[in-house]
């Protein structure tokens, strides 16, 4: 049988006729959120039934589940009993962000990051990705969507694409194209895919460390690009793109807030139309890194001129920091 959620409405208009009734299935899943083919209740009963014998809607229900405040975070056990985490994290009132996971593990290995420390295991499905958003959806409603969870997701990018295309689709959850975050460790082939696409959606690029023989040990991978070459794929997409780029950084004591650091980070954002998102270090069982001088990289990006924030911590006490993904089914 086939999953109804994986059909794009030019694919439902194939199966279904008149094409309206294609639109009514694409709303009842992806707007609606239903799960069950007899809830769709605009179609007949003979429609129902025979699309019920070829058909289903798949959708995840958490293991467990724990809130901290404003935050809610979900681990997921797949068909194929591997384990993903999604947050969701409410702004005041002002926004409602779903942390969404491409991969299981990431093949990246960030030596910070706890997701790193998984390893890879698979890519993740556009149902499986688009579930994770709906569980929450179901709750409440969804006004951003950030590919910041566990994986990376220009290494899954047809699916990521593909899930960003339905979140963003006025019949379903019609979440703007500019309040989709996709963050990538600097996949430059990816980056340049990117910026062929027309849909608008937003890019985070997590730098690390502005120098590359110490990126190189904190990304100690083959996706590991030299910063040169990323910088080049950048300029080429918001040639393309005419979009700015937010350069992610995390704030690692000792490694990367030094002057010397400082210096060679604004020259990279300086290179670029970009805003810095500074992000204190979020830590982990076991880890040896710490929380560094965010106060001076703050002030000097500034005084640089450079449009600079520090991320706000949501979630540490439950794990649900960035950085703290780890795909765990004893929450």
């Amino acid at each position: 049988m086939e999953d109804l959620i994986t059909l794009t409405l030019a694919d439902l208009e194939k199966i279904l006729s008149p094409k309206f009734k294609a639109k009514d299935v694409f709303r009842f899943i992806h707007k609606y959120l239903k799960t069950n083919i007899s809830d769709f209740s605009s179609l007949s009963l003979e429609d129902r039934q025979g699309l019920a014998e070829k058909y289903f809607v798949s959708s995840l229900t958490p293991l467990k589940n724990l809130k901290d405040q404003a935050v809610e975070k979900a681990a997921f056990k797949l068909k194929d009993s591997k384990i993903i985490e999604a947050v969701s994290m409410e702004y005041a009132g002002e926004r409602n962000t779903i942390c969404v996971s491409s991969q299981v593990g990431c093949a990246v290995g960030c030596a910070f990051c706890a997701t790193g420390g998984m390893r890879f295991k698979r890519n993740l499905t556009l149902a499986e990705i688009l579930s994770q958003v709906y569980y929450f959806a179901r709750k409440e409603k969804v006004s951003n969507i950030v590919f910041m969870g566990m994986g990376e997701p220009l290494l899954n990018y047809h699916q990521v694409l593909s899930a960003a295309r339905f979140l963003n689709d006025p019949l379903g959850l019609n979440i703007a194209a500019r309040k989709i975050v996709i963050s990538t460790i600097g996949i430059s082939l990816g980056i340049r895919k990117l910026a062929e696409e027309k849909e608008q959606f937003r890019l985070a690029w997590s730098l690390v460390s502005p120098q590359d023989d110490i990126r190189k040990r904190l990304i100690p991978s083959k996706f590991s690009e030299p910063i040169a070459k990323i910088v080049s794929a950048l300029k080429f997409y918001q040639k393309q793109t005419k979009r700015r780029v937010t350069i992610e950084y995390v704030v690692l004591k000792d490694i990367n807030d030094t002057k010397a650091d400082v210096k060679q980070l604004i020259s990279i954002a300086q290179e670029l139309d970009s805003h810095v998102n500074l992000i204190p270090y979020n830590p982990m069982e076991g880890s040896h890194f710490k929380i560094g001088n965010v106060r001076l990289l703050l002030n000097e990006l500034q005084n640089a001129g450079l449009n600079v924030t520090v991320r706000k911590s949501y979630g540490q006490k439950i794990k649900a920091a960035c950085g703290q993904l780890a795909g765990q089914a004893d929450l």
